[in-house]
């Protein structure tokens, strides 16, 4: 395992992390012996990151990492969790919230405490409530050690949040080879560093959807580049060789999958270079352009498009739209989409100006498919 060094603190994160949203299952309940299972094979072999929040497994999370830890060790791992911010309605709840948490994980200070899915109305709500002060307050007086936030919104509200505080130790957003300009993108990652401000990057392998999901084009791509690596193994590969981020999340289910990340990880540690080769980037390009020829809008995410004169986020109203297409996933897309509506970015927006068509180099029929877009999507 590589471990990875923090801008503001003598702490080394491994590169891969133990993300606790998806931990097994029987029926609707957590298998925790398996979760536990997961939990001490994932510290012995060099995982020393866990991330949950305050609403994964129904507050269920958070309780299975209070048993890990007194089985592992608390001085083995950094502990990751979230302030839900859309149940805070008033300032008292946040640290009503936070001392539940703390009780909940049995800790007397949680390493990484992150406001969780930040974006344009949550981010308005917790300045409302001086929600900044209230991390300081808390840091100062022992309860967090690192203060964060997970983001789900375009970039220049991203830019918007870590400038406002240069406190903040840990971003955590959505990057992936499909997804390298959905929201924060690549670009946040960047910027991020440049304030001093550690990437935890959740959703390498797109929900699984990379792995899951993909069309025989794209399976064979890959093969043909290396047989014997796994999808999840490239689509973290590509994770793993941007230089600004910390830690990789992978939400495994089982232990079939977590040993598959760990090998990949292994293997990734073993190498001489972080960077993709010539070779691997335009594999990654020709999946890409794969991915989304399977009925889906051929969208590349270039951003020529945007800014748009109405406000619309184009790039990331298609990737919602190939959420459905391409990846049969309905789900994700009726999750995210309401939050455009809701941000004002959403296809409805659409004056017809014409003016994005005449900057995308696909020549896509763009007002066109934003209409199309928006009936499918719609909530």
């Amino acid at each position: 395992m590589q471990y990875r060094n923090l801008h503001k603190a003598d702490v080394k994160l491994s590169a891969l992390g133990l993300g606790c949203m998806r931990l097994p299952q029987e029926g609707k309940q957590v298998d925790r012996p398996h979760a536990l299972r997961m939990m001490r094979t994932a510290v012995e072999r060099g995982v020393n990151y866990f991330d949950s929040a305050y609403m994964y497994h129904g507050g269920e999370s958070e309780l299975i990492i209070a048993e890990a830890l007194k089985e592992i060790g608390r001085n083995k791992v950094y502990v990751a969790t979230k302030m839900p911010c859309s149940q805070v309605e008033k300032k008292e709840d946040l640290t009503r919230i936070m001392d539940d948490q703390l009780r909940k994980l049995g800790v007397e200070t949680i390493d990484f405490y992150l406001f969780h899915a930040l974006s344009a109305n949550t981010w308005e709500k917790m300045q409302r409530f001086d929600a900044l002060t209230f991390l300081d307050k808390a840091r100062k007086a022992g309860k967090i050690r690192f203060p964060g936030f997970s983001h789900h919104d375009n970039f220049d509200n991203f830019k918007e949040i870590i400038d406002a505080w240069p406190e903040w130790a840990v971003c955590q957003i959505i990057l992936n080879y499909l997804d390298e300009k959905y929201q924060a993108g690549l670009q946040g990652s960047v910027y991020a560093a440049e304030k001093g401000v550690n990437t935890v990057v959740m959703e390498p392998l797109k929900g699984g959807l990379l792995t899951a999901n993909a069309p025989e084009s794209v399976l064979s791509l890959f093969r043909g580049a290396d047989n014997s690596a796994t999808l999840a193994e490239w689509a973290l590969r590509w994770v793993y060789s941007v230089p600004q981020v910390t830690c990789i999340l992978s939400g495994a289910s089982d232990m079939k999958q977590l040993g598959e990340n760990l090998d990949s990880f292994e293997k990734f540690g073993k190498m001489e270079n972080i960077e993709l080769s010539s070779a691997e980037k335009e594999l990654f390009e020709a999946a890409k352009m794969a991915f989304l020829q399977y009925k889906g809008i051929n969208c590349t995410s270039c951003g020529y498009c945007v800014p748009c004169p109405s406000g619309v986020d184009i790039p990331a109203v298609f990737a919602n739209y190939n959420l459905i297409k391409v990846f049969d996933s309905v789900g994700q897309a009726k999750m995210r989409y309401p939050r455009m509506v809701y941000s004002g970015t959403s296809a409805d927006k659409c004056t017809e100006c014409g003016a994005c068509e005449q900057k995308c180099p696909q020549k896509l029929p763009i007002t066109k498919q934003l209409k199309e877009t928006h009936e499918t999507l719609a909530p």
